[in-house]
């Protein structure tokens, strides 16, 4: 996984009594972004270790835009089911990562970037929260409050 300095936002919830795979979740999601075509959109799975080299790996929903990435967790936990996603910078190429200033002056963040970061996770978001609507109408569950809805951002330009 990337660094959390990559991290541009993240947010989770917990949803008790949510029952569906992991898999059929990650369906859904993919099945909602495709409906929004979204320009140059790329969806895939991608695992990633749960800690150290040696142990077991936890497969995430990939999307890829431009510049920028989710990775979409969705997983049972207790009597819940866990969704998370981290909204990321992809990761840059050979001489930024050798020379990690030269990154501040390939890929600025300008308003233009700012406002594809922001288009794109406007649209990933509320394609998982129309999953998870969906979802917890069909199962009879309480809806998310809006105070779980949100993103949390992180701050652009500091």
């Amino acid at each position: 996984m990337s660094s959390t300095t990559d991290v541009i936002s993240h947010w989770s919830t917990l949803i008790e009594n949510f029952n569906i795979s992991p898999q059929g979740f990650y369906s859904e999601v993919t099945k909602a972004i495709e409906r929004r075509q979204l320009p140059k959109a790329r969806i895939d799975r991608i695992s990633f270790k749960e800690s150290h080299l040696l142990s077991a790996k936890r497969e995430y929903l990939r999307v890829s835009c431009r510049d920028f990435y989710f990775a979409i967790c969705g997983a049972p936990f207790g009597t819940g089911f866990f969704v998370s996603y981290w909204l990321l910078e992809q990761p840059a190429g050979c001489l930024a990562v050798m020379f990690p200033r030269l990154a501040m002056f390939s890929r600025p963040w300008t308003y233009y970037r700012i406002d594809t970061a922001s288009m794109f996770q406007t649209a990933t978001h509320s394609a998982v929260l129309e999953v998870i609507d969906t979802i917890t109408s069909s199962q009879g569950l309480r809806a998310l409050p809006e105070a779980e809805r949100k993103p949390v951002m992180k701050a652009f330009l500091q």
